[in-house]
């Protein structure tokens, strides 16, 4: 089924800055629109994504906006319904099933909840995540049940002809967002638990990151023999020699877990792991899912992860984004948040006589 995705970033931002649009301000070194553009880029079923913008705004930061083959950047409408439409309206001959609708001002959408909402499109004509209202809600004097309350984010996922036909027929009339229309209509939505970090930045607060950042560092060596498979951040590299280890031997990984564990004094991969029968020749992925489990359940998040692979022989340059792309399905986070690096020892040492590969890595993580 062939998906497209609708990213709306031609809205103004009164409310955050009447200089620079939310869009178009910088978080942690990259723009915020581009947060939106790379994770949805990094999806397969996701073929094409139309980038709507105010021309005037966005000519000021174009150099810095993030681009690929998927992407087609269109000029916005007056409202935020005039955008969809006038990119609905340019697929009219393309054969997309499905389409995707967020806004560029939710920076913080993680890959999981992307590909949930495409898992129940696939038997829903209407997907939309939602979340639920932990405060006292007050309408005309009276208490709202604030379980019956709940707060609609994006993207949110539409059968094409569905929800183009509703735009013509809503056409002349004012609405929040796609989701209103089926409610409009009474129609039938699949409503799924979204995410509380997935929040839409309006004002400068929702930007403070006043949450206390941990890091934590890891680090492995294996010798290399052969008759040995050789593993590095859970992806096979064909070479004559490779990792003895209880496991499969993969530094990597090993480094890895070690470093998320280290930075909340979670333990170690021996502790969780142990060298025993149970463990005996698993794949290091089966761990590395295991401590990712391990510490979403205890509301940990991921910022990023610097890789680095200490090894003389094989070259690695071919592999890299490889292992990157592994690693981040694995840990539920972009692409963009994973560095991986290969380095020699210029033939010092085990490692530079190629009886050896050593990996380090540092994470950085926050508490949600």
């Amino acid at each position: 089924m062939s998906y497209c995705a609708i990213i709306l970033a031609a809205g103004k931002g009164h409310r955050y800055s009447k200089t620079i649009p939310k869009q178009y301000t910088v978080f942690d070194n990259e723009l915020i629109i581009n947060y939106s553009l790379k994770i949805f880029s990094e999806i397969n079923t996701i073929k094409k994504i139309i980038l709507v913008i105010n021309k005037p705004q966005f000519t000021k930061f174009k150099d810095r906006v993030y681009r690929n083959k998927k992407i087609t950047i269109i000029q916005g409408g007056k409202e935020r319904k005039d955008s969809v439409f006038l990119a609905l309206s340019r697929l009219q001959r393309a054969n997309y099933k499905k389409i995707l609708i967020h806004d560029a001002a939710r920076p913080f959408l993680k890959k999981k909840l992307l590909n949930k909402i495409i898992k129940f499109s696939k038997k829903n004509e209407a997907v939309i995540p939602y979340t639920s209202n932990t405060d006292t809600i007050v309408f005309k004097n009276k208490i709202l049940d604030r379980k019956k309350v709940l707060s609609i984010q994006t993207p949110q996922c539409f059968s094409y002809k569905k929800i183009f036909f509703l735009h013509k027929e809503y056409k002349n009339k004012k609405f929040s967002d796609e989701s209103s229309l089926y409610f409009y209509k009474n129609l039938k939505v699949k409503k799924i638990l979204g995410d509380y970090d997935n929040i839409k930045i309006t004002i400068k607060k929702d930007l403070n990151n006043d949450k206390k950042i941990s890091y934590g560092i890891g680090y492995d060596i294996h010798k290399l023999e052969k008759d040995y498979k050789l593993y590095l951040g859970g992806i096979y590299i064909p070479y004559s020699m490779g990792t003895v280890g209880h496991s499969d031997g993969d530094p990597v990984i090993h480094a890895l877990i070690d470093s998320l564990l280290g930075s909340k004094k979670l333990g170690d991969i021996g502790t969780l792991f142990p060298n025993n029968k149970k463990f005996k020749n698993k794949r290091s992925t089966f761990f590395l899912k295991k401590v990712i489990n391990f510490i979403e359940a205890k509301n940990i998040k991921i910022n990023n992860i610097d890789i680095n692979i200490i090894a003389q022989k094989p070259n690695l340059k071919k592999y890299k984004n490889i292992i990157s792309k592994n690693l981040a399905k694995i840990c539920n986070v972009s692409e963009n948040q994973i560095s991986v690096k290969g380095k020699t020892t210029d033939r010092l040492g085990n490692v530079g006589k190629n009886k050896a590969i050593a990996c380090e890595v540092i994470s950085s993580v926050t508490n949600n």
